[in-house]
């Protein structure tokens, strides 16, 4: 039997959180928060490692960027896999700037924005870029 997969989907934007849904709801439930702050408390009333992914924004206007939502996600314990929707900025951005920050925080893809808008949601990983995977691979 298939065991439930749940999804935390965190971003404040309704238009790119659809579009993702649409995408992920074949294969996972997915529970949305609209920002870090209520993303938090998610975590805390499901359970630290209820989900079995976390699918983020990095540039939410609102209480807690992605960044930091994932800094406390990963202090309070969360270990499954993380992707980042890098829906506020380009992929050549998204690339430095995970360089930078990604990989301490143990993010597994990046999508980048024009995919999203696209609907061709397309997944690099972290640690290896440039290379391209698409969803089989990771759900």
């Amino acid at each position: 039997m298939n065991q439930k997969q749940y999804l935390l989907l965190v971003d404040d934007n309704d238009k790119y959180a659809e579009k993702i849904k649409n995408y992920f709801s074949k294969t996972y439930e997915i529970h949305r928060a609209y920002n870090g702050k209520s993303a938090l408390e998610l975590l805390e009333k499901n359970g630290i490692n209820f989900y079995n992914l976390i699918l983020t924004d990095i540039t939410m206007e609102s209480q807690l960027a992605g960044i930091h939502f994932l800094k406390k996600a990963r202090k309070m314990g969360y270990n499954g896999k993380i992707i980042i929707a890098s829906t506020g900025f380009n992929y050549s951005i998204a690339l430095n700037f995970a360089a930078l920050f990604l990989n301490s925080l143990k993010v597994d893809y990046l999508i980048p924005k024009n995919s999203v808008l696209n609907n061709e949601i397309t997944f690099y990983p972290c640690k290896f870029f440039p290379k391209i995977q698409n969803t089989v691979s990771i759900i």
